[in-house]
C-alpha cells in the first residue's frame, strides 16, 4: 500500500559487492535455524529464543556498511548476563567482538543463543525506562484481539493493550491528561514509541471490537496517519527539499553555456599545447644533432679525413704528371694549392688537438 503517493519504483539496480555480502550474511540466520524475523528489511532483524522458561528476543542491527562493520545485538525484555552490559547489548561474544567480512552473522548469533541456553539470563524486574529500552515492536501480521497483557503472544512479548472505552458522558479529567501528555513527550524525547492514545485520542473512545474493525480500513488508517503532526511535517520538509534541488537544478542549467565556453577555450589551449610541444621536440632534436656536429673531436675527425682526402689528391696529381697527362705549368699549380690545402688541415688539427687535451673534452 502507498501511502505517502509515491510511485513504485520498476528498475531494481543491480546489487553491488557489498549488498551481495550483505544478502548472503542475512541468510546465514537462516540456515543457522535461528527463525528470523524482519522488523526493518535489510536493516533490523528479530530472533526469538527460549531460554530457563523465559522468552527472550535478539534484536539484530546491521549498520549501512555491513559486513564492512560489525552488526549490534541488544536483549529484550531486559536481563543479567556476564555478556550483556547495562544497556542490553552483547557486549561478551568473542564471534561479534571479532566480526570481519569473512564471518557467518548466524554463527555469531547461534552462539549466543548456545550461550543463553547453558547459562540462562535472569530477566530484570526494573519497568522500562530509557537506561533499559522499550519493549519491542510486534510482529506485523499481530491482532488486536486475544493478547495476553502481560504475558507472551506466539513467543513475542504482548503489545500494550487498549484503555476500557470511556462512556459518552464520561471525560478525561485535566489531571490524567496533563499526565498522558508529560508520558507521551518523555517517551518521544527518550527515542521511544509515543502514546496511541494521545497521537489518536479518537481511539479511547472505541471498543476492542471496533479497533478490530478498523485493522481492514486501510483509508481511515490511512486518513489518520496522515494527520498526524509529524507526517504533515514530513511532507513539508520533502516539499521543501525537493524546491530546493529543483532550484539547484536550474542554476546548474544556468551554468551550462559558461562551462561549455570554457571547455571550449580549455580545449583551444591544450591544442595549441600540444602543437607547440610537438614544435619544441622538433628544434630540440635538431639542436641535439647539430650540436653533435660542432663537438670538438667531430670537428678533428672531420679535419683528419679532408687531411687524408688532400694527400691522397696530391698524390693523384704526380702520378698524372709522371704519366705525362698534364704539362709543369699546370702541375705546379694544382700540386702548389693541394699541399697547401694539406698543411692548412694538418695545421689546424694538430692545434685542435692540442685544445682538446688542455680542456679535457
Amino acid at each position: 500500500m502507498n501511502w505517502f503517493g509515491s510511485k513504485p519504483k520498476t528498475n531494481v539496480p543491480s546489487q553491488t559487492n557489498l549488498q551481495a555480502h550483505r544478502a548472503k550474511q542475512i541468510d546465514s540466520l537462516k540456515k543457522n535455524n535461528l527463525n528470523p524475523i524482519e522488523s526493518i528489511p535489510n536493516t533490523e532483524y528479530r530472533v526469538p529464543c527460549q531460554c530457563g522458561g523465559n522468552n527472550i528476543i535478539l534484536i539484530i542491527s546491521l549498520p549501512p556498511q555491513f559486513p564492512q562493520d560489525p552488526p549490534t545485538v541488544t536483549v529484550t525484555p531486559p536481563v543479567v548476563h556476564p555478556w550483556v552490559d547495562p544497556t542490553q547489548k552483547i557486549v561478551g561474544c568473542q564471534n561479534l567482538n571479532s566480526f570481519s567480512m569473512h564471518s557467518s552473522l548466524g554463527q555469531a548469533v547461534h552462539s549466543v543463543v548456545e550461550e543463553f541456553k547453558k547459562n540462562p539470563p535472569q530477566i530484570r524486574s526494573q519497568p522500562y525506562g530509557p537506561s533499559l529500552g522499550y519493549p519491542p515492536v510486534p510482529p506485523p501480521n499481530a491482532q488486536f484481539s486475544g493478547f495476553n497483557p502481560g504475558g507472551m503472544t506466539g513467543g513475542y512479548p504482548a503489545p500494550p493493550t487498549l484503555p476500557p472505552s470511556i462512556p459518552g458522558g464520561s471525560h478525561v479529567s485535566p489531571v490524567q491528561e496533563s499526565r498522558l501528555q508529560a508520558d507521551s513527550s518523555e517517551s518521544t524525547q527518550n527515542g521511544g514509541i509515543p502514546d496511541i492514545n494521545v497521537a489518536f485520542p479518537e481511539l479511547k473512545k472505541k471498543s476492542l471490537t471496533e479497533l478490530n474493525c478498523m485493522l481492514n480500513e486501510e483509508e481511515k488508517i490511512l486518513e489518520m496517519i496522515q494527520n498526524l503532526p509529524d507526517v504533515a511535517k514530513l511532507a513539508e520538509d520533502r516539499e521543501k527539499l525537493s524546491n530546493e534541488c529543483i532550484n539547484l537544478a536550474r542554476e546548474n542549467l544556468a551554468k551550462k553555456p559558461t562551462i561549455l565556453q570554457m571547455k571550449q577555450w580549455v580545449a583551444d589551449k591544450n591544442s595549441l599545447f600540444e602543437s607547440m610541444r610537438e614544435e619544441f621536440e622538433s628544434n630540440q632534436e635538431q639542436l641535439m644533432s647539430e650540436s653533435d656536429k660542432f663537438q670538438p673531436t667531430n670537428i678533428q675527425t672531420c679535419l683528419k679525413v679532408s687531411l687524408m682526402e688532400s694527400e691522397e689528391e696530391a698524390e693523384n696529381i704526380v702520378g698524372e704528371l709522371m704519366d705525362k697527362k698534364m704539362n709543369i705549368d699546370e702541375f705546379i699549380q694544382r700540386f702548389t694549392q693541394t699541399r697547401m690545402l694539406c698543411h692548412t688541415r694538418r695545421a689546424k688539427e694538430e692545434k685542435l688537438h692540442q685544445i682538446i687535451i688542455h680542456h679535457g673534452y
